[in-house]
């Protein structure tokens, strides 16, 4: 008997992955993987000001995974630090740093055990695996860079190349990350 598909809940703590992929055209990777959550801060950072690279296109793509029978599933994980973050960017005051991290840990924390099923976390800011090791998890997480999303993405048939693809990635964003890497936070064992 065939074994049935599970596919992970794909996380986006940090606005970096959303940018990368859309400058790639490549937003589409994230849906073929598996339901989508982003943190309401990751889209108010990616979205708010339109005139911010990519930030219609992601708009676009998250209004479109957000619509009712939609087979591309998106969805907006409300944090406590959401409206408060929507506020300062309706004031043009400081926004808290490292917002979305800080959110997406609290949500984690939160819902892990409600996903249905195995988690990926999408990162390019090197603090968000240090900040879910740190705050525990209640079940194990695969943490990956954009790079190494990619290379997933061809090994199961999304893709065809993740080297072409990343080059146009970062042909286009200079500021991303090259590292390829995936690390597996497990729950601490008491």
């Amino acid at each position: 008997m065939k074994q049935p598909d599970i596919k992970p809940t794909v996380i986006l703590p940090d606005t970096a992955p959303l940018i990368h992929l859309a400058a790639g055209e490549a937003l589409h990777v994230l849906n073929a993987l598996g339901r989508v959550v982003v943190v309401d801060i990751v889209m108010l950072e990616a979205t708010y000001y339109h005139d911010k690279p990519y930030a219609r296109a992601i708009s676009e793509w998250i209004e479109s995974g957000r619509q009712p029978g939609t087979n591309r599933p998106i969805d907006v994980a409300a944090t406590e630090l959401g409206p408060l973050y929507r506020l300062a960017l309706e004031q043009g005051v400081k926004r808290p740093r490292n917002a979305g991290e800080i959110a997406i840990t609290e949500w984690l924390g939160d819902e892990l055990l409600h996903l249905g099923g195995p988690a990926l976390v999408v990162y390019e800011n090197g603090r968000v695996p240090a900040m879910l090791a740190r705050e525990g998890v209640a079940a194990t997480v695969a943490v990956l860079t954009t790079r190494n999303l990619l290379t997933l993405a061809q090994q199961e048939g999304i893709i065809p190349d993740a080297e072409a693809l990343w080059s146009k990635i970062a042909a286009a964003t200079p500021t991303a990350n090259p590292a390829s890497i995936r690390t597996f936070i497990q729950p601490v064992k008491s």
